[in-house]
C-alpha cells in the first residue's frame, strides 16, 4: 500500500535528523572538507547521544509498516534505525565502552591505538588540512589546537573515573599505552608546526609563535597529565587477565556488540562455533597446497620457505609500495566486467605515521575526502619489511580495489543518494565487502602463483582467528596466552603481529573484529541467491552495482535490498 504524503514527510525529517547526529563525527566532517567540531567524550555527550538515538527510535517504530515507502527512502530509514538503535545505548555503557570517532568503534579505553589513538591520529590529519587563507581561519586553527588539548584532558577524565569502579586497563595494554602516548605526543608538535606554516595571511608570524605556545602549554601537558595516569602504582593494579567480560556488565555489552558488529542475530557462542569450523576449512586447504606443491615438511617449514623466499620480499617502504602497485595493476583487466563503472580516485598505498606503527598490525584504510586527497592504505612498513609478502595481493584487493576503495569511492560519488546513505559506515558491510573483495580476486585469478594462494588463506586464517580469539578472551574465559597460542597454531603471523592483534580484540575494540569473516560469508549466500532467482541474467556486474550503490547497509538491509532488485528486471546488466 501507499502511505500517505505525511508518513513520508515524518520519515523523511528521521532521515534527516539521523543524518544530522551522524554529521557530528569528525570523520565525516573530514571527508566532507567541512570545519571540524572534535568530539566531546563526556558522559554529558554520552547522556545526549542516548536522548538523540532514543527519539529517533521511538519515531521510527511509530511509523509502523515501512514497505509503502518509496524504495531508498525505506534503505534509509532501516540504516536510521540501526543507528537509533546504537546510540540509544551510550549513556548505559559510557564507563565500560565508548565509541570517540562516532562510526560504531566502541572502545573499552582511549588510550588505545583503535579507539583514542585512532581519533587523535585524525586530529593532526585535520591540523594539515585545515584552511589558513584568511585571518579567521588563523583564529579557528588556535581555537582547534586547543580543543586537541581539551579532547585530551576528556580522555584522562574517563580513565580517571572508570578506575573509580574498578575498571583498569588489562597490564599488557597499559605497556601499549606507555609506548603509544609518547609516540603521539612526540608527533603532536611537528604536526601542527607544519601545518601551522601555511599561514597566508598577515600576522602569520604572531601566529606561528601562539601556535608554539598553545602546544607547548596546552598540548604536551595534557599528553604528560594523560600518561601520568598509567604509571607505575596503575599498573602494580591493573589485571593481567583481558577481555571486557571481566568488569560488570562486561559480558552482555560483548554480546550486543557482537550483533552491531555482525548486524546478525548471534551469540558469541555461536560466533565461536563458527570461527572453529571455518578455521578447519581453512586449514584443509593449505594443507592441500602444501601437498600440491609436494612439501613433506610441517607448516611453519612452509610459511618459512615462503618469507624466505626473495620474491616476496622487500626491504623498504617504496619496495612494499611496488608491491601493492603490483596487484593494483593485475586486478586492471577485469575491472570492466566486475563493475563498469569508475571511479574519481585512484587507490594508493603508503606507510604509517611511525607513532602508529607499534600497535597497528597491518594499518587502516583511509577514504578519499572532499578537497581531493587521494583514498589511500597507510601499511606498517615496520613490519611488512620484515617479513613474507606472499599474503598482500589479499590484503590489497581487501583495501583498495575490488574492496574498500571501489566501495567508498562508488558509494561516496553516488550523489543522487541522501548523505545518510552516501556516507553511511556499517562494520558488517564494510569488512564483509572487503572480505568478498579479496576472494572475487581469487575467482578471477588474480593469485596466479601457489604462494599467492597460499597468502591468501593465511589472511583468511588470520581473520578467522578472529572468530574464535574475540570470543574467547572477551566472554569465554579464554586467556591472553590461549588466545596467542591458538593464532600461533593457526595463523602463521609473526609474534609482534600476534601480540598487539590480541591486545586489540580483548583490551581495545572489543567484538569489531567479527564483522569479517561473517560479514563476507552472507555477501556469497546473498550472490548464490540471486543467481539462483535470475538464471541466465544474472550479472556479475548488476550484482556489484546492487551491492555497492545504495551504499552500507546492515546485512538483513541489504538482503532485503537485494530482493528488491531482483523481483525487478536488472537495469545494468
Amino acid at each position: 500500500m501507499d502511505h500517505h504524503p505525511n508518513v513520508a514527510g515524518a520519515a523523511l525529517r528521521i532521515i534527516d535528523d539521523a543524518w544530522t547526529e551522524m554529521a557530528r563525527s569528525p570523520y565525516l566532517q573530514v571527508k566532507l572538507g567541512r570545519t571540524v567540531q572534535l568530539p566531546q567524550i563526556s558522559t554529558e555527550e554520552a547522556a545526549r547521544r542516548a536522548a538523540v538515538g532514543n527519539d529517533l527510535a521511538s519515531r521510527i517504530a511509530a511509523l509502523g509498516d515501512l514497505s509503502g515507502l518509496p524504495h531508498e527512502m525505506s534503505l534509509a530509514l532501516r540504516l536510521a534505525r540501526h543507528y537509533a538503535r546504537t546510540w540509544s545505548k551510550e549513556a548505559d555503557w559510557y564507563w565500560l565502552v565508548h565509541d570517540p570517532m562516532g562510526v560504531g568503534f566502541f572502545g573499552i579505553f582511549s588510550a588505545t591505538a583503535y579507539s583514542g589513538g585512532f581519533l587523535v591520529s585524525m586530529v593532526r590529519q585535520i591540523a594539515t588540512l585545515a584552511p589558513l587563507e584568511q585571518a579567521a581561519d588563523l583564529d579557528r586553527f588556535l581555537a582547534l589546537l586547543a580543543d586537541h588539548a581539551r579532547l585530551l584532558g576528556q580522555m584522562r577524565a574517563r580513565a580517571l573515573g572508570q578506575a573509580e569502579r574498578g575498571i583498569l586497563m588489562p597490564q599488557p595494554q597499559v605497556l601499549q599505552a606507555r609506548s603509544l602516548l609518547p609516540g603521539l605526543r612526540a608527533a603532536a608538535g611537528p604536526t601542527w608546526r607544519a601545518g601551522a606554516q601555511r599561514a597566508k595571511s598577515g600576522g602569520s608570524e604572531a601566529f606561528l609563535v601562539e601556535v608554539d605556545r598553545r602546544i607547548a602549554q596546552l598540548i604536551e601537558p595534557a599528553y604528560d597529565a594523560l600518561l601520568a595516569v598509567y604509571d607505575d602504582a596503575y599498573l602494580a593494579s591493573a589485571p593481567e587477565t583481558v577481555g571486557v567480560g571481566q568488569y560488570p556488565g562486561g559480558a552482555e555489552v560483548y554480546a550486543e556488540l557482537a550483533k552491531l558488529h555482525t548486524t546478525q542475530d548471534l551469540t558469541p557462542e555461536q560466533v565461536h562455533a563458527a570461527g572453529l569450523k571455518r578455521m578447519a576449512e581453512v586449514q584443509a586447504q593449505m594443507q592441500s597446497i602444501r601437498e600440491g606443491q609436494g612439501f613433506k615438511g610441517s607448516p611453519a617449514e612452509y610459511h618459512a620457505k615462503i618469507n624466505a623466499d626473495p620474491r616476496w620480499r622487500a626491504d623498504s617502504a617504496e619496495g612494499v609500495t611496488s608491491v601493492f602497485q603490483r596487484y593494483i595493476d593485475r586486478f586492471k583487466p577485469h575491472y570492466e566486467r566486475c563493475f563498469g563503472w569508475t571511479t574519481q580516485s585512484l587507490p594508493y598505498a603508503g606507510p604509517l605515521p611511525t607513532a602508529l606503527e607499534g600497535s597497528m598490525t597491518f594499518g587502516f584504510y583511509d577514504g578519499p575526502t572532499k578537497p581531493g586527497r587521494p583514498g589511500t592504505y597507510l601499511f606498517n612498513a615496520g613490519n611488512l619489511t620484515k617479513q613474507g609478502l606472499a599474503n598482500i595481493g589479499a590484503l590489497n584487493y581487501h583495501e583498495l580495489v575490488p574492496g574498500h576503495h571501489q566501495h567508498l569511492c562508488t558509494q561516496g560519488e553516488n550523489t543522487e543518494l541522501h548523505p545518510l546513505l552516501q556516507y553511511s559506515f556499517v562494520n558488517a558491510y564494510n569488512e564483509g565487502w572487503a572480505e568478498y573483495a579479496a576472494t572475487l580476486a581469487g575467482e578471477l585469478g588474480c593469485y596466479p602463483e601457489p604462494e599467492e594462494r597460499y597468502g591468501r588463506l593465511m589472511m583468511d586464517a588470520f581473520l578467522t582467528c578472529r572468530l574464535v580469539v574475540d570470543t574467547g578472551m572477551n566472554v569465554l574465559g579464554w586467556s591472553l596466552e590461549q588466545a596467542r597460542d591458538y593464532m600461533r597454531t593457526n595463523s602463521q603471523m609473526s609474534e609482534a603481529e600476534i601480540c598487539s592483534e590480541s591486545v586489540r580484540y580483548s583490551c581495545d575494540i572489543p567484538g569489531q573484529s567479527l564483522a569479517y569473516k561473517l560479514g563476507d560469508t552472507v555477501m556469497f549466500e546473498l550472490r548464490a541467491r540471486m543467481q539462483a532467482a535470475l538464471g541466465e541474467r544474472f550479472s556479475l556486474r548488476e550484482f556489484h552495482h546492487a551491492v555497492l550503490h545504495p551504499g552500507a547497509l546492515p546485512l538483513p538491509d541489504l538482503a532485503f535490498h537485494l530482493d528488491h532488485i531482483t523481483a525487478a528486471e536488472p537495469a545494468h546488466a
